[in-house]
């Protein structure tokens, strides 16, 4: 394992913080006012951004932790899940409640991906970034807690 791993930790935390930060007033207009396809475009890069983020998070305890990615088709979906199970040499690194918060903000990602801009709608985005914040609150925090639990080796 690294001996930075807690700080690669904390760095992508912060990356992620200032990733809505500079979004903020954006997010603060949408809730009053429907956004025009340039602003949903950017919040859909915005949502993809913050689960890359996230996501790469959870590479980082995998490979560094675990020693093991997993390989499959789906292998998003299997780190999410790879990272809720305690193993005998970390424990678990989110809830189960968190892996289900995110599980969304993955699937985005591989549309967002895998598709043009102008297919994006904003009656299907809105929830996911309604949930932005109390899903990022909620993950960061298990993040900061499984980072106390990080011992160099």
């Amino acid at each position: 394992m690294s001996s930075n791993l807690r700080q690669d930790i904390f760095d992508s935390i912060e990356d992620i913080n200032d990733l809505l930060g500079k979004y903020n007033g954006l997010f603060d207009k949408v809730k009053q006012v429907a956004p025009d396809y340039i602003e949903v475009a950017a919040l859909g890069s915005v949502l993809q951004s913050f689960y890359n983020g996230v996501e790469g998070i959870l590479i980082l305890i995998a490979k560094q932790i675990d020693n093991q990615m997993p390989s499959d088709n789906a292998w998003h979906q299997s780190l999410l899940n790879q990272v809720l199970e305690a193993t005998d040499k970390r424990d678990a690194v989110i809830s189960s409640d968190t892996a289900s918060g995110l599980a969304p903000y993955m699937k985005f990602r591989h549309f967002f991906r895998h598709s043009y801009t102008f297919m994006l709608d904003w009656e299907r985005l809105q929830p996911l970034v309604d949930d932005l914040e109390v899903t990022w609150h909620n993950a960061k925090e298990e993040l900061l807690v499984f980072c106390d639990t990080i011992t160099p080796k």
